[in-house]
């Protein structure tokens, strides 16, 4: 059985993914994830502020996109601090084991 991402098109063939060895273009580093996921929260605060300023100034459409700009940034704010703590966590755990 082999599991495609949704966007890859089913053809014919299959590949055996124990025998498929990752490509360059498709194994990602930590690094690379970790900076990616970086620029995409830097770009919710950005976001976030470019629609309070609008909302302020008086220049917003409506209020929604303030409050949906501010409950993305919140969300992923969350979503940051629970997998800091879960790394945190997995970490103590490494360290409590025996030699």
């Amino acid at each position: 059985m082999e599991i495609r991402p949704i966007s890859t098109p089913v053809t014919g063939a299959t590949r055996s993914a124990a025998n498929e060895k990752p490509s360059s273009a498709r194994s990602t580093s930590f690094n690379n994830m970790f900076q990616q996921v970086y620029s995409a929260i830097g770009d919710l605060d950005r976001e976030l502020l470019a629609s309070q300023i609008d909302l302020v100034t008086g220049n917003a459409r409506d209020m929604h996109t303030a409050v949906l700009s501010a409950e993305k940034a919140s969300l992923v704010m969350d979503l940051v601090i629970s997998v800091r703590n879960k790394a945190i966590e997995a970490y103590q755990e490494i360290m409590r084991m025996p030699l």
